[in-house]
């Protein structure tokens, strides 16, 4: 009898410990060149069947100052809402916010005043999640930013090609399952995202 009272109490005491799993925080530096023009904190916390992303990207140059907080909140691996807060150069008015939030079996969209719906009951894939996990098996992915879907496309040896509008490609690399690298074809020309811790 009491070796079952121990094990009851090891397997809650396991239990607890598993709806409480600590905090991944990732930093990332963003390279144009051979120059550092910015920074990617990404930190992902869990607690019990609740999961909350937070991705915070600064970039500095002569040229340009750029802000992007991308928040989303999960429930049961099921995307709940999120919000992503853009400025350039935190001048008053020139915030832009897309937000997506779960009603029944679909999600409002607002991108930057514009409403619209997806019909879509379930959205379990996020492009914040690309920070986090290696995206193995899924070929769609929900862009926050956009608030749309996006294709992704596995290329091999830990490579997936993320489709954006317009035909631009930023391609994902991951090494024991963990992100070290995005590249990402952008206005100023081709960047890279590379991790530091």
């Amino acid at each position: 009898m009491q070796s079952l009272i121990r094990l009851g109490a090891f397997i809650g005491w396991c239990m607890l410990m598993a709806a409480q799993l600590p905090a991944q925080v990732h930093h990332f530096e963003i390279r144009l060149g051979s120059r550092v023009i910015g920074v990617i904190d990404a930190r992902s916390n869990t607690s019990g069947a609740a999961r909350h992303m937070l991705i915070r990207s600064r970039i500095e140059t002569r040229l340009l100052s750029k802000f992007t907080d991308i928040s989303c909140e999960y429930n049961n691996n099921v995307l709940t809402q999120s919000r992503v807060l853009r400025s350039n150069g935190g001048k008053d008015g020139d915030g832009k916010e897309v937000t997506t939030r779960r009603e029944g079996a679909r999600y409002l969209v607002n991108l930057e005043g514009e409403q619209s719906t997806l019909q879509t009951a379930e959205i379990r894939h996020s492009v914040s999640d690309l920070y986090f996990t290696e995206p193995r098996q899924i070929t769609r992915i929900y862009s926050e930013t956009l608030g749309r879907f996006l294709s992704l496309k596995a290329l091999g040896n830990g490579a997936y090609e993320l489709l954006l509008p317009e035909g631009k490609k930023n391609i994902y690399r991951y090494r024991k399952g963990a992100l070290v690298e995005v590249e990402v074809n952008h206005a100023l020309g081709k960047a890279h995202i590379v991790k530091k811790s």
